[in-house]
């Protein structure tokens, strides 16, 4: 990864279809799983030291996977994406925009600035927002946006990208969740500048963000969705969620992803879950094809033919505890082994991650 960036990726919510937060029961079974390992690596002296202080707890507990301490988090889907020169770009506001928003208010109180990376004092306020689709979970989270409430001389522009439709339009999208009963402020009552702009599915040009080129392409999910890539100075980003496999490696998404250094690809089924396959679903013996996702294997296959160094699986089945998503990444891993020994993907290069909440990637 660059030492200085020039494009920084924040993820702010990774979860699929609903929030997940963690639920008693799963902080205790976190515990007591904890505990045990501590036991087995020889007791509390021998882990933390004689007399540790709390930073020398937490740095030793930092070194555990996020199922023993901490999370892969419950909110459902944003990404934030500062790149150089450029106003702030954020892919989707579902839950985890709350705490983006957070967040941005500190850095807007502070230099009036919401992206660090940004020089250009004209779009310092700017945010601009890329919709992947309209369905609630990718959505939920603006109504709760807190830069979007600021009046006078703080306001900030709020640019929204959205696909094209005949039925509704974006803003009218945006506006219904807001809507009573729904919410009780509507949408435009908010402060913010708000400008939408839609995107034509067969007549797709390339957006300007400051110095960013960000590309789109319509993949294949219930209501249609688009996958975006981000680009600055030959580091590129690509997102590619709530998107289904089909039996070939998806040509609309390799022309999409070509030279991108990171993919992140929908995967929030198993093989299992997919075929609805038991015992090994976690999701039970339904077949969820025509649901609108993917699976970790196409993840690797697709990451493989386009040369892409790095994999984050993303949008996790709610259903999947960490535990379960830790023995996901290790299925992922025997599945891309696999495919490297085979002849057409010698000398090969794969790894593989999890998408997280709070993970923060540097290119």
């Amino acid at each position: 990864m660059a030492t200085d960036p020039v494009l920084r990726i924040k993820y702010w919510g990774v979860r699929g279809s609903v929030p997940t937060p963690l639920t008693p029961e799963m902080v205790k079974e976190k515990q007591v799983s904890l505990i045990r390992k501590i036991i087995s690596d020889g007791g509390t002296e021998k882990v933390f030291g004689n007399s540790p202080s709390d930073e020398d707890i937490r740095n030793s507990l930092s070194k555990l996977p996020p199922s023993l301490f901490g999370t892969y988090g419950g909110d459902t889907t944003c990404v934030e994406i500062q790149a150089k020169d450029s106003p702030l770009i954020i892919i989707d506001a579902g839950t985890g925009i709350r705490h983006l928003g957070g967040e941005l208010l500190t850095r807007l109180f502070k230099d009036q600035n919401l992206n660090p990376l940004n020089s250009d004092d004209a779009t310092k306020r700017d945010i601009h927002i890329l919709f992947t689709h309209f369905h609630w979970d990718h959505l939920q989270g603006f109504p709760f946006f807190a830069p979007s409430f600021i009046p006078g001389k703080l306001r900030v522009n709020v640019h929204l990208y959205g696909r094209r439709d005949a039925k509704q339009r974006l803003t009218d999208v945006l506006a219904g969740q807001q809507e009573c009963p729904n919410f009780p402020v509507l949408w435009d009552d908010m402060p913010c500048e708000k400008i939408s702009y839609e995107m034509r599915r067969m007549d797709k040009k390339a957006i300007l963000i400051g110095k960013t080129v960000v590309n789109y392409q319509e993949l294949t999910h219930p209501d249609a969705v688009f996958a975006y890539s981000v680009e600055i100075e030959g580091r590129k980003f690509v997102f590619a969620t709530d998107t289904e496999h089909k039996d070939i490696i998806d040509p609309r998404l390799t022309a999409l992803a070509k030279d991108t250094q990171i993919l992140y690809y929908d995967s929030q089924y198993s093989p299992d879950d997919y075929k609805g396959q038991l015992p090994g679903s976690v999701t039970g013996n339904t077949p969820k094809v025509d649901w609108g996702h993917s699976t970790y294997e196409w993840g690797v296959k697709s990451s493989l033919f386009l040369n892409c160094p790095l994999l984050v699986l993303g949008h996790h089945e709610p259903l999947r505890t960490d535990f379960q998503l830790e023995d996901l990444l290790n299925q992922a891993l025997k599945f891309r082994d696999s495919e490297l020994a085979k002849p057409f993907n010698s000398g090969k290069k794969l790894d593989i991650i999890l998408g997280q909440q709070g993970l923060v990637q540097q290119l």
